[in-house]
């Protein structure tokens, strides 16, 4: 995220990132508050497993991001709201082109 801003890569202004120490951190409850909040949807952008420094961080989200939209389907929103993806650190084009497909995604 700070490199892609440092390397003047953007995107859009409505993209909130917020940043956690790791994936391993979040629960189904924090992404359903972002809808709550008024979010159209959730990109969760974590390390790959194998850099991963608390080992099980990806694994952990994908369980939360499974719980979550089983909750979504039953509030009648689209599963496809939470997305979860894996993503080098020093990828800072990969991580603009991530969130501008989202983007693009959500709103068609």
């Amino acid at each position: 995220m700070e490199l892609a801003g440092a390397s003047g890569l953007t995107y859009n202004a409505r993209v909130l990132p917020i940043r956690l120490t790791c994936l391993s951190r979040i629960s189904a409850g924090i992404l359903l508050k972002a809808f709550e909040q008024g979010a159209l949807g959730v990109l969760l952008l974590g390390c790959p497993p194998e850099t991963c420094q608390y080992e099980s961080g990806l694994v952990h989200a994908e369980d939360v991001v499974g719980q979550a939209r089983k909750f979504l389907v039953l509030l009648g929103y689209s599963p496809e709201r939470i997305r979860l993806r894996s993503l080098s650190a020093e990828s800072d084009q990969n991580f603009v082109e991530a969130v501008n497909t989202f983007l693009k995604e959500q709103v068609a």
